[in-house]
């Protein structure tokens, strides 16, 4: 058994990077980038949400700051 070199039988993009699939790396890392974006957004969103509810069980009524 002989060992390979990296990329080796493997159609490499201009920058050196092997395919993800049918796409370009960039393109993955963007999309993973995203995901993680839309994660973090819901978890500050579900925090909001939660404090919002706790601080109107605290001190009802008075101004909103956030409106849900």
């Amino acid at each position: 058994m002989s060992m390979r070199r990296p990329g080796e039988g493997q159609k490499l993009t201009r920058d050196g990077f092997d395919p993800i699939g049918p796409f370009h790396p960039y393109v993955v890392w963007a999309a993973i980038l995203l995901f993680d974006m839309l994660v973090v957004a819901a978890i500050l969103a579900a925090l909001t949400l939660a404090g919002d509810r706790i601080e109107d069980q605290l001190w009802p009524g008075g101004t909103e700051w956030v409106t849900i």
